[in-house]
This record gives structure tokens, C-alpha cells and sequence, in this order.
């Protein structure tokens, strides 16, 4: 993604410097895990977000870019485990683990 003035901390309200937002950083974080299970699950099913825990280790300023990789490191039952960076050129921007749990897309809607 390229790092634009909304999607800095000052424009979400989540800081006062120019640079990418942690929810933002999160998010393409979150866009890298949905990514990564691509044609894996089975018909019908879908994954939700369970569990974040990211560290958030460079200011990225407007302008540059920030790629997401994620990849699943283990799948315990319906919960996939992921280990994901984000990177801006070759600097490490931030990573985590994140854990998404595996669920019927129709049962999920009916519970709505």
C-alpha cells in the first residue's frame, strides 16, 4: 500500500505525527492473513479475527510504500496462527502474530 495522509495517525485520531496508523498497519496486517488462505479453506467457510498481538516498530511516512506477508505457522482445530511482517523498501515496519478462527459463513450471518 502506499502511505497516504489518511492513513497517517493524525488523520485517524490516533496520534499527532504524519506517519501510518497502527490500526492501518494492522489492517493490511489482517488484508496479508485473508491473503495468505487463498483457496484453502472449504466451500462455505470463512475466517474471523480471534486474537492480535502486533509490534508496531517504525514510523512510515506519506509516501512510501508498505507491503504485508503473512503465513500460517500452525492450525489448532479451527484456530490458523499466523506470523506476519510488514515491511517498507527492506526495513522491518512491524509484526505480530495473529490468530483467526475458522467458521460456517451461513451459521455466522444467521447468528446476526
Amino acid at each position: 500500500m502506499l502511505v497516504t495522509e489518511s492513513d497517517t495517525a493524525v488523520a485517524q485520531q490516533t496520534g499527532d505525527v504524519e506517519v501510518l496508523s497502527t490500526p492501518e498497519l494492522l489492517k493490511l496486517m489482517q488484508q496479508a492473513t485473508i491473503v495468505a488462505l487463498e483457496g484453502q479453506l472449504p466451500d462455505g467457510m470463512i475466517t474471523a479475527g480471534l486474537r492480535v498481538n502486533i509490534d508496531h516498530l517504525l514510523g512510515t511516512p506519506v509516501g512510501d510504500e508498505v507491503e504485508a506477508i503473512a503465513r500460517v505457522t500452525r492450525i489448532e482445530g479451527r484456530r490458523i496462527i499466523f506470523e506476519a511482517e510488514a515491511y517498507s523498501d527492506d526495513r522491518l515496519v512491524g509484526q505480530g502474530r495473529i490468530i483467526r478462527v475458522q467458521i460456517d459463513r451461513d451459521q455466522f450471518l444467521d447468528r446476526l
